[in-house]
């Protein structure tokens, strides 16, 4: 059986989009009670779960690194949660529990394992957090249910969130969203590179093995091109 630390992959932050470099904004802290991550599209994480590897329980601060297209276009190329202040040196694909031997073993080099993306959004998340998310997005739609989460809730946080800065569309393009307001429990949301997609995520960690990072890539380079990577779903 392939070990995570397999998956090893050449990875830099700091290479240039599209022949600009990325702009880092700190969007925000996620806190992490379990220290177990889930990333996922936020509209769909019941299913998705958590990363194998954990953390110590916490609050990390959340940045997106946007690529400029042009100058009244903009799109998030990445999306990390720092756990250390180092920098990290090399990359693992951030794997879960419910993947089997054969799942991995049948990982080509050109290959991963993400979480797809359906509504042009996703978001970072502890697993208690996601309970209550799930929960609360139930609750809306129970007591309303021609209506959606987004329209309800989220669209007028996004706008005052993130709408007025200069990297973000009006409507906003990031938010910190705590689905109980009394909770420091919230889920880092984002807009997801080009949008809907299957994305993966990778471990930075340093020569120790200690984990620095957490990281999302949105393909910018693969769907701006009109192709995509190659994926596995689970």
């Amino acid at each position: 059986m392939k070990d995570i630390n397999d998956f090893e992959l050449p990875y830099d932050l700091a290479a240039e989009i599209n022949g600009q470099e990325l702009v880092e904004i700190h969007i925000g802290d996620v806190n992490l009670p379990t220290g177990r991550i889930i990333a996922a599209d936020p509209f769909f994480t019941e299913e998705q779960q958590p990363f194998s590897r954990t953390v110590e329980p916490d609050k990390y601060p959340v940045y997106i690194y946007v690529a400029k297209m042009d100058e009244l276009h903009h799109r998030i190329a990445y999306a990390k949660i720092k756990f250390r202040p180092e920098e990290a040196s090399k990359w693992i694909l951030a794997l879960t529990d419910d993947l089997t031997e054969d799942e991995l073993n049948e990982l080509g080099e050109d290959e991963f394992y993400g979480f797809p993306v359906e509504s042009g959004l996703a978001c970072f998340l502890d697993e208690q957090t996601n309970s209550e998310l799930i929960a609360k997005i139930d609750q809306v739609q129970d007591s309303k249910p021609e209506s959606n989460y987004y329209d309800e809730v989220l669209a007028e946080e996004f706008r005052e969130y993130s709408g007025k800065n200069n990297f973000s569309r009006q409507l906003g393009d990031w938010n910190d969203h705590h689905p109980n307001p009394d909770s420091d429990n919230n889920a880092i949301m984002f807009a997801s590179g080009w949008g809907d997609g299957y994305y993966p995520a990778y471990w930075g960690l340093n020569e120790n093995g200690d984990t620095i990072e957490l990281v999302i890539d949105f393909l910018i380079n693969d769907f701006g091109d009109g192709e995509e990577e190659e994926e596995l779903e689970d």
